[in-house]
């Protein structure tokens, strides 16, 4: 082979030598994380209303056995104290709230009733009955027992004055409350006041609207 063919060979591999090296080769690098998950789950509130139950003089039965009940029967006369406490519970877990309770009292004026007007406060009345807002918000989302508030009242006394005719113009009547409650979150005191009132009484009552604390 004449030298100058060898030349044209030898470049002519060089060239293709350097051409291969100069193609890269293609490899990413890769890492995946680990999902985070976000779960999202509804609040809830719950409550009860209950009270001690009586014996036939209308007095709470202490000590073991105890009940709380939902109901009780009184037999009234002239100068009986009569034993009485509606006690609302806001369960554990149960978001804050504003508590109310609604009283609805068939009795008259020999009937004296002692309202805790510290931790409940009056925001409407009408029809014979009123709705009563708990002095301060209620949270139990955090605890791990159940929050049991301040009975509206613990006695309902009658009147020394209370005559048989009185009695018999009475005849039998009813007083009984109904717990309510209205988160606090996305709603201002006077908003939870007006839906509470407007589960129990007619359009057009007068509301107030207390301090909450």
């Amino acid at each position: 082979m004449r030298k100058s063919q060898k030349l044209m060979l030898i470049c002519l591999m060089l060239t293709l030598i350097t051409v291969v090296t100069v193609v890269p080769t293609y490899s990413w690098l890769s890492s995946t994380s680990q999902p985070v998950v976000n779960t999202f789950a509804g609040g809830a509130i719950s409550i009860k209303l209950d009270e001690a139950l009586v014996d036939t003089n209308g007095q709470a039965i202490e000590g073991e056995g105890a009940q709380r009940v939902n109901s009780n029967s009184y037999k009234y006369v002239a100068g009986a104290v009569l034993e009485k406490d509606p006690t609302p519970t806001v369960l554990k877990g149960s978001e804050e709230c504003y508590v109310f309770i609604c009283v609805e009292n068939g009795l008259n004026k020999l009937f004296t009733i002692n309202y805790d007007t510290q931790s409940w406060l009056k925001v409407a009345e009408a029809d014979g009955k009123a709705v009563y807002v708990y002095s301060t918000k209620v949270d139990a989302s955090q605890s791990e027992t159940d929050i049991v508030l301040n009975p509206i009242f613990t006695t309902v006394t009658v009147s020394n004055e209370l005559t048989a005719e009185d009695i018999e113009t009475l005849g039998e009547k009813t007083l009984s409350a109904t717990a309510y409650a209205v988160q606090t979150k996305a709603i201002t005191p006077e908003a939870a006041i007006d839906l509470a009132v407007a589960q129990f009484l007619p359009d057009g009552t007068t509301v107030t609207y207390p301090e909450i604390g």
